[in-house]
C-alpha cells in the first residue's frame, strides 16, 4: 500500500493485525500488545540506567493510578516525596523527575504558569475529558444538550465554557469537573481548544465566554472572499509543501488553532459572518490587512489579502508573519510528521516554502529558489498573471547590506574615539562567532587563562558579552581599538561594526501623543507576531540583559513559539525591566527597538492605528 510512497519510510510495525474496534474482547488486542512492546524493547533509549532515587515515586505513581488516582496536585506530590524513607528528591530533582517522565508519556506536567501545580499520572485522563466535548455525532444522539454543543461546533467551529460546564457537572463526567479549570487551560496550552482574545475599554485582556474547536468545524467556505472585486490585484501568497505523501488532518487543525490563538477571526459580509470553516480561515492583521490560510492534502497556502492593493503590504511584515507561520509549523509537525526513533536525521524540513500565485483558483507555484534565475517579472504559466518579482520576495526578509553610506562610524574619527556601552557590546556579542570572539580577545590582548575563566557560562551569548565586556573594562577600549583587532583578525567586512550603532533616527513629532502611550495588553498581543525570528536582536535593542533572555528562552526549550517568547519579552519589558529602572515603557520605546532590527516603524503604526 505504501510501497512505492514516502509515507514507507514511517511506517515501524510491518505486522498485518486486523481488529474489530467495537468488540473490546477482540483476541488480536494481545497481539498488538505484544508488538508494541517487541518494538519498544527495540528503541536506543530501551534499557538505559535511570537514577535509582526516581524508582520509589514510579511505584508511588503506580499505586495511585491503580487505586483510580489519575491526577494530584504539586503540594500533594511533595508530601510523598517528603516521606521516602531513603532520600527525598530535591526540588530540582523533582522537576528534573516530571519532566523526564512526561517525556516518555508515563504522565503529563506542565512547566507553565497555571499548569505546574498539577500532575496527570494517568494521560488517558486528558484524553478522555477531550472526547466528552468532542466526538461524533453518534455518540450525542439522545443527549439533548451535548447534541446543541455538536451542532454548534459543526456550524460556528465554538463551544460555550458554560456548555462545558453542565456536560462535566452530570455523574458521568463529573471527575472532569473537580479540576476544570485546569483540564481547560491544558487544552488551551495544547491548541486543543483557543480562546479568543477579548478585551476592555482599557485594552486589557478579559476572558471570553467559549472557545474554538478548529477540528470539529464541518462547513465550507462559501462566502465568495477569495472571489471579490480585484483579489489578483491585493493579495501575495505562498504554499506550505509538505516534503511528505500528505499534510494530516489533526495537523491542518492544529495549525488553524495555533493562527486562532494569535488572530482574531476576521468578520465578513452583511451579516459579519466568521470567517472559519473546515481547514481553512480568514484572519485580521490590521484593519486594511488579512490573512488567509487553506490547509489541503497537499499543502497550506497562506495569502495576505490587502483592502486596497498588493503593493500596500509591507516586505517587514510579509517576513515576519512567515517565520512566524514557519516555525509553528515545524513544531507541530514533529506530533505527526516524522521518521522513526532508530534514524538518527530527524531535523530535516517538514515543509518546503514557495511562492503561489495572486489567483485564488489552483494557484500556480514557484521553488523559493526559482526567484534567483527570473528577473522583475514572473507571469504564471496556468492564469497568464504578471506578478512583480520584489513584491512577492516579501515573505523572504531582506539582506543586510555589506556596504554603507560615506561617512559610516567605522570610517568617523569621533566615534572610533567613543567607548562602547554594555548596549554597544550586546549588539557585537551577535556579530561574530564564539570562536571570532575568541580570536578578538586574544588580540585585543586578553590572556588564554581568562577566557578559561569564563568557560563555565553555558549560554553562547552571555558568554562572548562577558568575553568583550572584560576586553573592554581591562583595556579601557574604545570602537578604534575593536576596527582595527577586527582588521587585524580579517574578519571580513569592517561594515559589520556599523551594526553597534545601527538604528535610524525615527520623527515622533507629527503626533507625539500617541508615540507615547503605555503599551496595553492589546499592543502587546499584535506586536509580538510582527517580530518575526528577531527575538533575541529585539530583547536587546530594549536594553535588556542576556540573563534576562535565558530565563524567558528556557521557559520555551520543549516548546518554542516564536508568538509567545515574543510576548513574553515585551511583558518582560513593561512589567519588570520599566519598573526596575523608574523607566515609562511607550510605544516610542517600542518603535525605535523595531526599526533597529531592521523592521520598518510603519508596520508598528498600521499594525496599531485602530487602537491610536
Amino acid at each position: 500500500m505504501f510501497q512505492l510512497t514516502p509515507l514507507r519510510k514511517h511506517l515501524v510495525i510491518e505486522d498485518k493485525i486486523f481488529v474489530n474496534a467495537k468488540d473490546k474482547y477482540d483476541a488480536d488486542m494481545s497481539k498488538i500488545k505484544d508488538v508494541i512492546i517487541r518494538e519498544s524493547e527495540r528503541q536506543p533509549t530501551w534499557g538505559e540506567l535511570l537514577p535509582k532515587c526516581f524508582i520509589p515515586l514510579e511505584l508511588e505513581f503506580a499505586s495511585l493510578t491503580r487505586r483510580n488516582i489519575p491526577l494530584i496536585t504539586l503540594e500533594q506530590l511533595k508530601k510523598i516525596n517528603a516521606l521516602q524513607p531513603i532520600r527525598p528528591l530535591s526540588e530540582d530533582e523533582l522537576k528534573v523527575f516530571l519532566k523526564f517522565q512526561h517525556s516518555i508519556g508515563k504522565l503529563l506536567y506542565f512547566d507553565e504558569p497555571r499548569l505546574d501545580n498539577r500532575i496527570i499520572l494517568s494521560p488517558t485522563l486528558l484524553i478522555d475529558a477531550f472526547k466528552s466535548i468532542v466526538t461524533d455525532k453518534r455518540f450525542c444522539i439522545g443527549d439533548r444538550k451535548r447534541e446543541a454543543m455538536w451542532d454548534a461546533m459543526g456550524t460556528k467551529g465554538v463551544v460555550s465554557k458554560h456548555a462545558i460546564q453542565e456536560v462535566w457537572k452530570r455523574k458521568k463526567y463529573e471527575k472532569f469537573y473537580k479540576d476544570k479549570h485546569y483540564l481547560l487551560n491544558v487544552m488551551t496550552h495544547l491548541d486543543i481548544l483557543v480562546e479568543p482574545k477579548r478585551y476592555d475599554s482599557n485594552q486589557t485582556r478579559i476572558p471570553a465566554d467559549f472557545y474554538y474547536v478548529a477540528s470539529m468545524v464541518r462547513g465550507n467556505d462559501d462566502s465568495g472572499y477569495l472571489h471579490s472585486a480585484g483579489i489578483t490585484q491585493r493579495n501575495i501568497a505562498i504554499a506550505f509543501q509538505s516534503t511528505s505523501l500528505m499534510i494530516p488532518p489533526a495537523l491542518s487543525f492544529r495549525f488553524i488553532s495555533y493562527c486562532l490563538s494569535v488572530w482574531a477571526v476576521k468578520t465578513y459580509g452583511e451579516t459579519n459572518r466568521d470567517m472559519l470553516f473546515h481547514r481553512s480561515g480568514v484572519f485580521t492583521i490590521d484593519p486594511s490587512l488579512d490573512m488567509h490560510i487553506l490547509c489541503e492534502d497537499d499543502k497550506i497556502t497562506v495569502r495576505l489579502v490587502h483592502g486596497r492593493t498588493n503593493t500596500l503590504i509591507m516586505r517587514d511584515l510579509a517576513s515576519s508573519i512567515n517565520e512566524c507561520l514557519t516555525s509553528a509549523l515545524e513544531k507541530i509537525s514533529q506530533l505527526y510528521i516524522r521518521t522513526s526513533s532508530d534514524q538518527s536525521n530527524t531535523s530535516d524540513a517538514s515543509f518546503v516554502t514557495s511562492v503561489c500565485c495572486n489567483s485564488p483558483d489552483k494557484p500556480c507555484i514557484l521553488p523559493f529558489e526559482s526567484l534567483a534565475d527570473i528577473g522583475k517579472q514572473w507571469t504564471c504559466p496556468t492564469h497568464g498573471i504578471e506578478h512583480n518579482v520584489h513584491m512577492i520576495k516579501s515573505w523572504i526578509p531582506g539582506k543586510e547590506e555589506d556596504s554603507c553610506e560615506p561617512g559610516c562610524p567605522v570610517t568617523n574619527e569621533e566615534f572610533l574615539k567613543e567607548r562602547p556601552s554594555d548596549l554597544h557590546l550586546r549588539r557585537l556579542s551577535l556579530v561574530y562567532s564564539i570562536n571570532a570572539t575568541r580570536e578578538l580577545a586574544l588580540e585585543l590582548g586578553l590572556e588564554t587563562t581568562e577566557l578559561d575563566k569564563l568557560s563555565l557560562i553555558d549560554d553562547t551569548e552571555t558568554w562572548q558579552f562577558e568575553v568583550v565586556k572584560k576586553c573592554r573594562d581591562r583595556f579601557a577600549l574604545t570602537f578604534r581599538n575593536i576596527r582595527d583587532a577586527s582588521k587585524a583578525c580579517k574578519f571580513g567586512n569592517i561594515h559589520k561594526l556599523c551594526k553597534l550603532v545601527k538604528g535610524d533616527v525615527i520623527d515622533f513629532d507629527k503626533e507625539p501623543e500617541k508615540w507615547d502611550l503605555v503599551p496595553t495588553e492589546e499592543h502587546i498581543d499584535r506586536l509580538a507576531p510582527i517580530i518575526g525570528n528577531n527575538s533575541l536582536q529585539f530583547l536587546i535593542e530594549l536594553d535588556m540583559e542576556f540573563k534576562t533572555w535565558e530565563q524567558i528562552s528556557y521557559r520555551h526549550i520543549i516548546e518554542r513559539d516564536l508568538v509567545k517568547l515574543n510576548k513574553d519579552i515585551l511583558e518582560e519589558w513593561r512589567t519588570k525591566f520599566c519598573k526596575m529602572h523608574s523607566l515609562k515603557p511607550t510605544l516610542r520605546r517600542i518603535a525605535q527597538a523595531f526599526s533597529n532590527i531592521g523592521k520598518h516603524v510603519d508596520i508598528v503604526e498600521n499594525t496599531l492605528s485602530d487602537l491610536f
